[in-house]
């Protein structure tokens, strides 16, 4: 099903976490991404986030199994997508990806290909191994968000877009599904070293493996709990009584009851 992108400020849904610092904190994300002429979209599923990767593939390698609706278990229920647009064009994306795992471990379910695949035996490659030596990994479980789909057009890739993706996967994780974890994966090499410090430099370790198949490479796991993404929000929440804030701290948000 085609995703229906919304307004961030329609779409959101604040079931956890300090609802009205978070409601500030969404309406201070969308102003930032306002002055680098970014305005941003929410939707459900991953389709919209295929087909942006579609039509870029000369910035963007293709997407890993994990996002295709045809081989894994993402849909509209556990995924929530997130578009920077300018004047109407994609230019940034961000796709969460919630799994619930009350009697299993990252470990296990990334091993046994579970992560990626709806049903590894039939779907996965004879060659294709998935290897988890990040020691973290045997202890993350229960409610878990994979934050992934990261891409930024290049003519946005010097405006600390990734400063504003990164604080839109914490906020959304926690105000939408406040998971016990909230994960995701960069691959290793120079490209992490330049992005951790843009994210505050979470807590990693290396050994997140692919081999064979569609892919070959290692990326370091970073893992954030319920505290940690409470606190990102309340520290780099701007003080209430400056402008655009203190009289428009619940315009445009919805709070709701029960997560999906």
């Amino acid at each position: 099903m085609e995703t229906q992108l919304r307004p961030l400020l329609d779409a959101i849904e604040i079931n956890h976490g300090p609802k009205i610092e978070l409601g500030r904190y969404f309406l201070q994300l969308a102003e930032e991404a306002r002055k680098l002429g970014i305005s941003l979209h929410m939707g459900r599923g991953s389709d919209r986030l295929n087909e942006v990767n579609k039509h870029h593939q000369d910035t963007w390698e293709p997407l890993a199994p994990v996002y295709n609706p045809d081989l894994s278990g993402i849909n509209e229920d556990n995924a929530i997508y997130v578009e920077g647009q300018h004047e109407g064009d994609p230019v940034a994306t961000l796709i969460l990806r919630r799994y619930d795992w009350p009697k299993s471990t990252l470990r296990e379910e990334w091993e046994a290909g579970r992560f990626a695949y709806r049903d590894p035996d039939a779907q996965m490659d004879p060659q294709e191994k998935w290897i988890a030596e990040a020691p973290m990994a045997s202890s993350i479980s229960g409610r878990v968000v994979f934050a992934g789909g990261l891409w930024c057009h290049p003519s946005f890739r010097r405006k600390r877009v990734p400063v504003l993706t990164v604080a839109l996967m914490r906020s959304i994780s926690l105000a939408v599904w406040n998971p016990d974890f909230a994960i995701g994966m960069i691959k290793t090499g120079p490209l992490a070293r330049m992005l951790l410090p843009l994210y505050g430099n979470p807590p990693v370790q290396p050994g997140m493996k692919i081999t064979g198949a569609w892919s070959t490479f290692e990326s370091i796991l970073s893992w954030e709990t319920p505290a940690v993404l409470t606190n990102h929000v309340l520290r780099n929440l701007a003080p209430a009584n400056q402008p655009n804030h203190r009289d428009r701290a619940n315009e445009g948000i919805r709070s709701t009851g029960s997560p999906r």
